[in-house]
């Protein structure tokens, strides 16, 4: 079944590439593991699948510890960053896609430094919606922060920027409108990564891949495609 989720994901993503005119390698996966269990990650490893994506530091260090004999897996922190959590998070970690203050970027650097990790990959969050349930800096201070980064974390090299928007940003709502146009919202996240760091983009989970590469970007962070529904947490 696992097997059949990870096939029909990589074909959707082709698919939506095509559509967008896009180069067939320019949109790399993440697939979103939090929640389940070593053994599923371990068989979507077998599928082909090498990058994946937690939430939680106990959570992560746990798998990459388990994991630990998959030699090429690669660990991608999405979550909201802890200051206490991120050296946990920085001895298993192979990158990091929600830097949202000073400070933790600063706590990055300190532990990229510690463990030797130089050009250590670093996303900013960006509150897309400016909503108050969601992490992530405000439009307004990305140019700040971005700039802490390059200038002041030499061991940071700083790809661009991650976002979730507003969940009425979907696939289905946007193929069905009649229109192709993307959206605003999606049009400035695409402008603005593309003048922030190397100027890369991770936008679009399970609900609005389509939208996500027609918009340019260049990651997606897949979960319940591929894993199915979310157990709670």
């Amino acid at each position: 079944m696992l097997s059949e989720h990870v096939a029909l994901t990589k074909q959707n993503i082709s698919d939506c590439i095509t559509k967008a005119r896009r180069k067939a390698s320019s949109v790399r996966l993440i697939a979103v593991s939090k929640t389940f269990d070593t053994k599923l990650v371990r068989e979507a490893y077998e599928c082909g699948l090498r990058e994946f994506g937690e939430n939680y530091a106990d959570e992560l260090v746990e798998k990459a510890e388990m994991l630990s004999d998959l030699p090429d897996i690669r660990w991608v922190f999405i979550g909201q960053l802890q200051s206490n959590k991120i050296q946990k998070i920085m001895r298993v970690a192979d990158e990091v896609q929600s830097i949202a203050t000073d400070k933790h970027a600063r706590y990055v650097q300190r532990y990229a430094h510690e463990n030797s990790k130089s050009k250590f990959p670093v996303w900013i969050c960006v509150n897309a919606g400016d909503e108050s349930t969601k992490q992530g800096i405000s439009w307004l201070e990305l140019p700040r922060l971005a700039n802490v980064i390059t200038t002041q974390c030499p061991n940071l090299e700083l790809q661009g920027i991650m976002a979730i928007p507003p969940a009425t940003f979907n696939d289905k709502s946007w193929l069905t409108s009649g229109s192709e146009q993307i959206p605003e919202l999606y049009e400035n996240l695409r402008r603005v990564a593309s003048s922030t760091g190397l100027g890369k983009l991770s936008l679009g989970m399970s609900g609005d891949l389509a939208l996500a590469i027609k918009a340019g970007s260049d990651c997606v962070r897949i979960g319940s495609a591929i894993f199915g529904a979310r157990k709670s947490q």
